[in-house]
């Protein structure tokens, strides 16, 4: 047996199934196409009290448990398609069970795959594993409890709501809206190349939302949505998404009509290599400002 600084690969296998299947059963019920293995990664290191796993070793826990879950039945989606890099693409530890599953050899050779041909293999097993009706029923089977009460709930710690939807909600932090003021009041500093007179804060959309800051000139327009030194990760992924909202619902207003919109994600703090690239993936650009 493999023994690690702090744990065994064994131990890690045995403990960390139960984890992840129950953290792509909550985005198979949310809706979520994949979970990171850097999300993964994150999620045992706090739950089992492991100061660091390397990246790698994700795979060694996505293999125990479809091992696990093939046992209980053979014929079950392939869940561990679900764990990928931020471009949603598995690595090659899917190749053994894609290429038995599908009596195709040549899935062997993940790397070899054209990324176009892997994508459809993955979404096709999405579509299964999303239709599946008994996740639950072999989670409880397998280890006691339905996959989602071993996740403790962790919501972002940014407090970024005015009144968006008209709902009200808890105040707004005062990190967030003093970033919120400076990114108006200093659109060079973030690259756009534009005066504060065009900014102009809390910019209602037609949908209900509010774009923190909006900066507009003629038929081009950026949006920016700013998380604050308090964020976490949680709130750093929903600014990508808030990103990727404001931008298209923009662009629907103007229809038919082509018009520019840049989104920008603006932190205080460092966000993940994987959001990083995720962002990228999406068209978000990201900028790191730290106020005094």
């Amino acid at each position: 047996m493999q023994r690690m600084s702090s744990y065994t690969l064994e131990d890690l296998r045995t403990r960390g199934a139960p984890i992840a299947m129950a953290m792509l059963l909550r985005a198979v019920k949310s809706g979520e196409p994949f979970v990171t293995y850097g999300e993964i990664k994150k999620e045992l290191e706090q739950q089992l009290n492991i100061p660091s796993i390397f990246t790698v070793q994700i795979g060694t826990v996505a293999g125990a448990m479809m091992d696990a879950i093939l046992e209980v039945d053979p014929n079950a989606p392939l869940l561990n398609v679900m764990i990928a890099r931020p471009n949603g693409i598995p690595s090659e530890g899917v190749s053994g069970y894609l290429a038995t599953r599908y009596r195709n050899n040549e899935l062997l050779d993940w790397d070899s795959v054209p990324i176009e041909r892997k994508r459809e293999i993955v979404l096709r097993e999405r579509g299964k594993i999303f239709s599946y009706q008994r996740w639950n029923d072999i989670a409880e089977h397998l280890y006691g409890v339905v996959g989602q009460q071993l996740l403790p709930s962790v919501p972002g710690r940014e407090h970024d709501y005015t009144s968006r939807g008209g709902f009200g909600g808890e105040a707004e932090s005062p990190e967030h809206k003093r970033l919120k003021e400076w990114v108006s009041d200093n659109p060079k500093k973030i690259g756009i190349k534009t005066n504060p007179q065009n900014a102009k804060t809390e910019a209602q959309l037609l949908s209900g939302d509010e774009i923190d800051v909006l900066f507009s000139s003629g038929t081009s327009f950026h949006v920016v949505e700013v998380k604050s030194r308090r964020s976490n990760d949680a709130d750093h992924k929903r600014g990508i998404y808030q990103c990727v909202k404001y931008r298209e619902v923009k662009k629907a207003e103007h229809a038919p009509f082509d018009i520019d919109v840049q989104a920008i994600l603006v932190t205080e703090n460092d966000i993940s290599s994987e959001l990083v690239e995720r962002a990228k993936i999406l068209g978000i650009r990201w900028e790191k400002v730290l106020l005094p």
